[in-house]
């Protein structure tokens, strides 16, 4: 293996732990990642989207009989159509887009956000009573993430479903690997007929993505969910500061 691919292999394998840890949050280690192994935002993103393929199906088989995959099947089928939706006219237009002109705000929207993930549950169900409006706002955070690739929205879409569907921090984390693996394979196909894949970098980074983000979720679940909603936190807040000094 030429260096450069192991070198995306351990890449992959550190960032993909700690998104198991903290739910998300992987991408500002990969992200800067790809530039420096020469591919464009689009090729990235491609590749990316394939080693998520990998992180989102290794999770889910450290979810398996826990208790915290989603139930609520209507829920899920819902957000899964709007995915695959926001990810085809994302993956068109993701290649036009200057991701770097968002960054700011991005940062500045998750800082800003963090204390709605430490509020208690007991205050959350009034939210819950308005599903609608959690609907419509996943909606409109599953549209825009698809365009504009970042993992500000790990805790954006995590605390929409704490506070409108009462869902504990490890369920979303199990709910968004779920939905996310129809995003990650509309986003790989989409960009893989424009001409944006990579083999190499696609093996290395699915073999080292798949093996870190199930030592991660494993990791957390064992860990509880107090150690998941700060580890969430953590990761947001590290992405953030990654983001402005990008």
């Amino acid at each position: 293996m030429e260096p450069i691919y192991l070198a995306t292999f351990l890449v992959a394998l550190i960032s993909s732990i700690f998104s198991g840890l903290a739910g998300g949050g992987g991408g500002f280690i990969m992200s800067p990642y790809w530039l420096l192994a020469g591919l464009s935002p689009a090729q990235g993103a491609n590749v990316g989207a394939f080693t998520a393929l990998g992180m989102g199906a290794s999770s889910l088989v450290a979810f398996r009989k826990t208790g915290y995959l989603p139930k609520g099947v209507r829920l899920t089928v819902l957000l899964a159509v709007v995915t695959i939706a926001a990810s085809i006219v994302g993956a068109l237009v993701l290649p036009k887009i200057d991701v770097s002109s968002f960054k700011t705000a991005l940062a500045l929207l998750t800082f800003a956000s963090l204390p709605l993930l430490f509020v208690k549950r007991s205050h959350t169900h009034r939210f819950a009573q308005h599903r609608n409006i959690g609907i419509g706002l996943m909606i409109l955070l599953l549209i825009v993430s698809s365009v504009i690739m970042s993992s500000a929205f790990s805790l954006l879409i995590a605390i929409v479903l704490i506070g409108f569907f009462d869902l504990s921090t490890l369920q979303t984390t199990a709910l968004r690997r779920l939905v996310t693996l129809s995003q990650s394979a509309v986003l790989f196909a989409v960009l893989t007929v424009q001409g944006f894949f990579i083999w190499q970098h696609s093996l290395a980074g699915i073999i080292g993505g798949s093996i870190g983000s199930y030592i991660g979720t494993k990791f957390a679940i064992s860990n509880g969910e107090t150690f998941a909603k700060w580890a969430l936190a953590i990761g947001a807040l590290i992405g953030a500061v990654a983001l402005l000094l990008t």
